[in-house]
């Protein structure tokens, strides 16, 4: 199977989006290849679909089936790049996006190195706590699609992470699942990242919707609007929260460059 495809790199979360149909049945499958290193070598893949939402010009469904803020930001880069926008100039694109329920407004502008992205995320459907282990109970933010775990990085380190993450997920019934290793001040995650579909689980270099989470918490605890710099492996991402008695809305902002477009070879 020859795909064509683009491989985006949002804040270092690599991110394929393929190009060529794919039955949905089968994404999952090619999905798990294109990451592979002897492949693609992706932390993601979305695949483009048809619009089925008025007034979108784009759909992107994830391998999962779970929301991803880097991806939606991906996509309006790539068609910025495509358009040909120039330094300087910025644009807004509409975007249909699996997980969310509604067209996305994905604003893009471009710089000199690349492109710098801000989107509306899809607010919470829930910020609460669960009991994960006998005794131990965990901030968790549900998203639709996708729900994040904050746990601070000194009750648990990275291998016990890796180790339930799969049955959490099962445990919290989400199609995936983010657990946010965070520092005390609560400005800097390690995200992991687990898609049920896939049975994939890994390390993320950079998260939007787990960048989304932390800043949704943060309102949450301070009963107010809250603005941070979320600072993450492959580096920055910046979120505002907003509140009026839950949260109202949420936008965050990172850095978007093209790394490869061209076609992969699936067996």
């Amino acid at each position: 199977m020859k795909l064509k495809f683009a491989k985006m790199n949002p804040t270092e979360n690599m991110t394929a989006i393929v190009l060529s149909p794919v039955p949905r049945q089968d994404q999952p499958a090619v999905a798990a290849k294109l990451m592979a290193e002897n492949s693609v070598c992706v932390e993601q893949v979305g695949f483009l679909e048809e619009t089925t939402l008025p007034g979108a010009i784009d759909r992107l469904q994830m391998m999962g089936g779970e929301f991803c803020g880097n991806a939606t930001m991906s996509l309006a880069a790539l068609r910025a790049y495509e358009e040909g926008l120039s330094e300087g100039e910025e644009k807004i694109y509409p975007l249909e996006i699996s997980g969310a329920a509604k067209v996305l407004d994905c604003r893009i502008a471009c710089r000199e190195n690349g492109y710098v992205g801000s989107v509306d995320m899809p607010v919470p459907e829930s910020i609460g706590e669960a009991e994960l282990e006998p005794g131990l109970f965990l901030p968790v933010v549900r998203f639709p699609g996708i729900a994040h775990v904050i746990v601070k990085e000194d009750r648990m380190d990275p291998a016990a992470a890796k180790a339930v993450i799969p049955r959490w997920c099962r445990q919290l019934k989400s199609d995936a699942l983010g657990i946010l290793l965070t520092n005390q001040d609560l400005n800097r995650i390690r995200p992991l990242v687990y898609v049920r579909e896939t049975d994939s689980s890994v390390w993320e270099r950079g998260c939007g919707s787990g960048t989304a989470a932390l800043g949704a918490y943060l309102a949450s605890e301070a009963g107010r609007d809250v603005q941070a710099s979320v600072s993450q492996p492959g580096g920055v991402i910046s979120v505002k929260a907003k509140w009026d008695g839950g949260v109202t809305g949420i936008e965050i902002t990172g850095r978007v460059q093209i790394a490869a477009i061209g076609e992969a070879f699936i067996e």
